[in-house]
């Protein structure tokens, strides 16, 4: 196992029961290296996921496909025990995470919090009685954004989107774009900013001093929009990087950027260019004409990799045909995009 895997997965051990821990330490070295999320479940056996498949963990630290009664399982109080120490002893300090259904680790790690909603005046405003924990493990992969690159930022810098499902490795290369593009991969040194709202794009203490390798500016804590509207304001950059956009808000933001010359990469939950038109925000982008490329990243064994390339406005000249059947994509009879060459990954 290699210092940064050791190091992203030791990170999570702390906050694990000293049993848990125990077991853990013990799986294989092919293991801890393509650990993607460790699955907590109250009454139930513990899950390991990488992006081939799923396992039950044994009590040796083996892994099977097999459930038994043999397994052992994690109590309630495991849990709440894990989410006590993920907030340093101070639940109520992170409610409003927590009404968000998750819970942010040194590292860049995410808990998912499975649980009771605490609700005030109609909404949510917290979250009591958890009773399962889903822990995806943040990896710092240098190079994952190489194939983006080629793709896209040889000729300098262009608005992207990148999109894909949950585990189709969106923020490692995204993280891994503003690296190398902050280091002058497009044949010159650009000024990037990051938007980090939550510190997972580049927490400490994550694969080494990983702040070193980006030679820009982060801005922590800052929502999407409010972060960039301060970037565009106070730091002039060339590119922006944000995670997880899709309100109308972080649209407008980006928008007024673009208008600015600002170029943007960001990254949105989507499987499909019809996912995308469903996202207000999102479909406000591209109807503008702001993005001009989108990815769509594949999962599994081709997490991380390029699954088809859309190109913004661009006509397809492979057959020039209907919406019904080019995978056109419209808005009010306006043309959004068309589909572009489609890479198998």
């Amino acid at each position: 196992m290699s210092m940064q895997e050791e190091t992203g997965l030791s990170q999570v051990l702390m906050i694990l029961p000293a049993r848990l821990q125990e077991m853990l330490r013990r799986v294989s070295s092919n293991m801890a290296a393509s650990l993607s999320e460790i699955r907590l479940r109250s009454g139930r056996p513990v899950v390991l996921v990488t992006p081939q498949n799923q396992y039950f963990l044994t009590a040796g630290g083996k892994t099977t496909c097999i459930c038994s009664d043999n397994l052992p399982t994690v109590s309630e109080a495991e849990i709440s025990d894990i989410v006590a120490r993920a907030c340093g002893f101070s639940v109520h300090s992170h409610q409003e995470e927590l009404k968000n259904g998750f819970l942010t680790l040194p590292g860049g790690h995410r808990i998912g919090v499975c649980g009771t909603a605490v609700r005030q005046n109609g909404s949510v405003a917290g979250l009591r009685s958890p009773t399962a924990l889903n822990i995806r493990i943040a990896r710092v992969i240098r190079g994952a954004a190489q194939e983006v690159l080629h793709a896209c930022f040889q000729a300098g810098l262009q608005n992207i989107l990148l999109a894909g499902p949950p585990m189709s490795g969106k923020t490692t290369v995204l993280r891994d774009l503003a690296i190398q593009i902050s280091q002058g991969f497009s044949g010159r040194l650009y000024t990037c900013a990051v938007i980090d709202a939550r510190a997972e794009l580049f927490p400490e203490n994550i694969g080494g001093d990983l702040s070193s390798a980006f030679l820009g500016d982060v801005l922590y804590g800052y929502e999407k929009a409010e972060g960039i509207a301060q970037a565009v304001r106070t730091l002039s950059p060339d590119m922006v990087f944000c995670d997880e956009i899709g309100s109308r808000e972080d649209a407008q933001a980006i928008l007024q950027g673009c208008r600015s010359g600002v170029h943007f990469a960001a990254t949105a939950h989507a499987e499909t260019p019809e996912d995308l038109e469903k996202r207000d925000g999102i479909r406000e982008l591209l109807a503008d004409g702001c993005i001009q490329t989108v990815l769509f990243l594949g999962t599994g064994v081709n997490v991380g990799k390029i699954r088809k390339t859309v190109r913004v406005g661009e006509q397809d000249a492979q057959s020039g045909g209907t919406f019904a059947d080019s995978g056109n994509m419209h808005l009010d009879g306006r043309l959004l995009f068309r589909t572009g060459k489609q890479t198998s990954a």
